[in-house]
């Protein structure tokens, strides 16, 4: 079953809904997901171009996702 990892960012007045990773890209299990995800998210946040926004929230979600616009 696929598995996405949502991040939920915020800078300013600002929050969307950005894909992290699903398990078609990572091979990450929902049980990993839900265990290590601040350990990629962090990672993720460091690495992209989101390194000035701030983790709102994350949510591990079964099957595909779709981000809303703006949260």
């Amino acid at each position: 079953m696929l598995v996405t990892l949502v991040a939920v960012l915020c800078n300013a007045q600002l929050c969307m809904e950005k894909v992290v990773t699903t398990s078609d890209q990572s091979g990450i299990t929902m049980s990993a997901c839900v265990a290590n995800a601040q350990i990629g998210l962090a990672d993720w946040l460091a690495k992209g171009p989101y390194h000035a926004w701030r983790l709102q929230s994350y949510k591990c979600i079964m099957g595909k996702y779709v981000p809303k616009n703006e949260v």
